[in-house]
């Protein structure tokens, strides 16, 4: 379907760690080229820098900004955010008779749903994008992702335990039924997409559920978020840094040891009770998404089992031999970076 020809506003709300910032640095990267075929993709001047054009949004309909985001822009004043003026501005230089706009913020919650289609035109119709992921591979890479910006200094099980409460709006519960619910509630649709099935052209699903037709020529953008191999993350949980700067200086050097050791190990730190902890949590719901869609219940397999080859005890790696030796080896480039930096400051 040409967007020129069916103009619609399309919402991609996540979820986060389904390639959400590829997507969007995708259609930044192609904004000129995606608007001759009807496709405006806006940008808000003040967070330009921001990956995801609507992320603002959010915060501004009550959401705690994440400690990542007051460190990237400490001079927004949250309180001052109004969701009504920031929609406006996204949809300033949007031609409504003429073309689609696109709004994208993987922090997107349920509880936005409602506030957010009271807020947005109902002149054109709205199509809501969700992209879903098994919840075991899904709380790894969130997990992950969270240890390496410093957002949390805390276990995977005190942290899916956390997470499975749901009291704290900063952290995506991954019940992905309930966020199909809610949006398709508020919305009459949410067009929900599997990552594991689509992670090969992800870029090329999103298109298709936003129902716009593939796009030639279009510029890609590098996909790859490092994430924290299974030693930095150990080594990044067993210290608890001073402070940001000293956390920075913890990273920097796990990440030499990694290279200049050639580590590459990949496990999960979940536990066996952290999998069935997960199970049933999101077995049902799952199962209760998949009816919903029509889809088979194989969609979102869960594992069964902790098997040694994928997971990873922290407690029996930590008093491994290669462990210990990588510790020193990131404690003494630590060390030397640390000197270094005081003698710095010390000669200013």
């Amino acid at each position: 379907m040409n967007a020129a020809s069916n103009p619609r506003i399309v919402l991609h709300i996540g979820a986060p760690k389904t390639a959400s910032t590829y997507i969007q640095r995708r259609l930044r990267a192609n904004s000129e080229r995606l608007r001759k075929h009807g496709i405006y993709v806006p940008v808000l001047r003040a967070v330009a820098e921001m990956a995801g054009n609507a992320k603002l949004l959010p915060t501004a309909l009550g959401q705690r900004p994440s400690l990542t985001f007051q460190r990237a822009f400490p001079k927004i004043d949250i309180r001052s955010l109004d969701s009504k003026q920031i929609l406006a501005e996204l949809l300033r230089d949007w031609r409504p008779d003429s073309e689609s706009v696109i709004l994208s913020a993987e922090n997107l919650r349920p509880i936005h749903a409602r506030p957010l289609r009271e807020l947005l035109p109902t002149s054109a119709p709205c199509v809501v994008i969700f992209f879903v992921r098994r919840q075991d591979r899904w709380i790894d890479s969130y997990f992950n992702q969270m240890i390496k910006t410093n957002e949390i200094h805390e276990n995977i099980g005190s942290f899916l335990r956390r997470l499975l409460d749901g009291s704290d709006e900063r952290l995506c519960r991954p019940d992905w039924f309930a966020h199909y619910q809610a949006w398709r509630g508020a919305f009459g649709n949410c067009q929900v997409a599997f990552y594991d099935e689509v992670a090969s052209d992800v870029f090329g699903a999103f298109l298709k559920a936003a129902g716009f037709e593939a796009v030639p020529d279009l510029v890609d953008t590098d996909r790859a978020q490092v994430s924290l191999n299974l030693f930095e993350l150990a080594y990044l949980l067993e210290k608890a840094s001073i402070d940001y700067a000293d956390f920075l200086r913890r990273k920097s050097a796990s990440e030499k040891a990694t290279r200049q050791l050639n580590v590459h190990d990949n496990r999960s730190v979940l536990s066996e009770t952290d999998l069935l902890r997960l199970r049933e949590a999101f077995e049902d719901p799952n199962r209760r998404l998949l009816g919903a869609l029509g889809r088979s219940e194989t969609s979102l397999p869960l594992d069964r089992s902790w098997n040694p080859n994928s997971y990873c005890s922290l407690s029996q790696l930590y008093a491994s031999e290669p462990f210990q030796d990588y510790r020193k080896f990131a404690d003494a480039i630590y060390a030397r970076r640390n000197r270094r930096d005081r003698l710095r400051s010390f000669f200013k």
